[in-house]
């Protein structure tokens, strides 16, 4: 993860690293022609690119993952500078210079390669603890959606024993009247506990299959309670196969719906999902039961949604809620292959 980084600001960094330290020799006057600026640009860089892989090299033995102090790295990263000093500098001596009577002075170069080298510390420090601190949120936002899911899981098995119970009530008010229909329910009832089951191993599910699954529990509300509930669902058939979103979002929803309004064959409730503008906008008539006021209270739980939006898309849901109606909007994740 380091090393990757490390490599892009390597080559980035390295020609205007090498042109900061040749402009005092340049602007001093020391071989101020084109070929000299050249010669020297090219030695630099190349100084400069082997002092930044050497500190690569020193980050991956020195291993930032594990609890060791810094200064065991930085130790080890100038021992690595001055053993690469020393090299260069058996080099330039190789080939003598033009001037018979100068001899060049240890000093500066020494203190340059230092400053360079510390320099490089100092940005390869700041890139491994950027590294370390994203990688952390990263972490944390991770055993937050697992602490989510959990919630949710358990509040799904609160859930079962009632709606089992009220879907047996139902199959066994219908199983006597109309066989074929109890077929349906049972089959329906069927695929919609399967899903359960499932599903919670995935924070993120395709739109079709929650569409599916929420389409099950629909079809069973709307045999339980006939004319009291419709819902009408106008989503492309494209759309269900470019989009994922959370799992059990629509499903939580629809049931926070049906559960907290008070509805009859006179007055229905009337549910609607609607794509719009890469969102489903899930609205419904307000007929609120006085005892279900409360935010969180609702199915799978609005407030327990919004914190798994947050931190799967970055996105809030978005309620309006009004005098007549309940409208809330989820933003839809495009998948990467749409």
């Amino acid at each position: 993860m380091y090393s990757k980084k490390l490599h892009i600001t390597a080559l980035i960094s390295t020609p205007i690293m090498a042109i900061f330290e040749l402009s005092p020799m340049y602007f001093l006057g020391q071989d101020q022609s084109p070929i000299g600026f050249g010669r020297g640009f090219l030695f630099l860089s190349l100084l400069t690119y082997t002092m930044w892989l050497v500190n690569i090299f020193v980050v991956n033995i020195w291993n930032p993952d594990k609890s060791r102090r810094n200064i065991e790295w930085y130790l080890l990263s100038f021992l690595f500078a001055l053993l690469v000093f020393s090299a260069s500098w058996v080099v330039i001596h190789l080939f003598p210079p033009m001037d018979k009577n100068s001899k060049p002075s240890a000093i500066f170069p020494l203190i340059n390669t230092l400053t360079l080298n510390s320099i490089i510390l100092i940005i390869s420090n700041a890139i491994i603890t950027r590294s370390k601190k994203d990688k952390a949120e990263e972490e944390l936002g991770k055993l937050r959606i697992k602490n989510l899911e959990a919630e949710q899981q358990t509040l799904i098995q609160q859930m079962q024993p009632h709606f089992l119970f009220n879907a047996l009530s139902t199959l066994s008010s219908i199983i006597s009247v109309d066989g074929e229909l109890a077929k349906k329910y049972v089959v329906k009832l069927s695929n919609f506990l399967r899903f359960t089951i499932s599903a919670h191993e995935h924070a993120v599910i395709p739109l079709a299959e929650e569409l599916a699954f929420t389409q099950n529990y629909i079809d069973l509300q709307q045999i339980r309670f006939e004319d009291s509930f419709y819902c009408a669902i106008s989503i492309p058939e494209e759309a269900t196969h470019q989009y994922n979103l959370p799992v059990y979002a629509l499903q939580s929803l629809t049931e926070n719906a049906i559960k907290h309004n008070a509805y009859n064959s006179l007055n229905p409730l009337k549910l609607k999902i609607v794509f719009k503008d890469e969102c489903l906008i899930v609205s419904n008539n307000k007929m609120t039961r006085p005892e279900s006021l409360s935010f969180d209270n609702s199915g799978v739980g609005l407030l327990n949604l919004n914190k798994r939006y947050l931190m799967i898309t970055g996105h809030g849901i978005i309620v309006n809620d009004n005098q007549n109606e309940f409208v809330v909007t989820l933003k839809l994740i495009k998948k990467p292959d749409a």
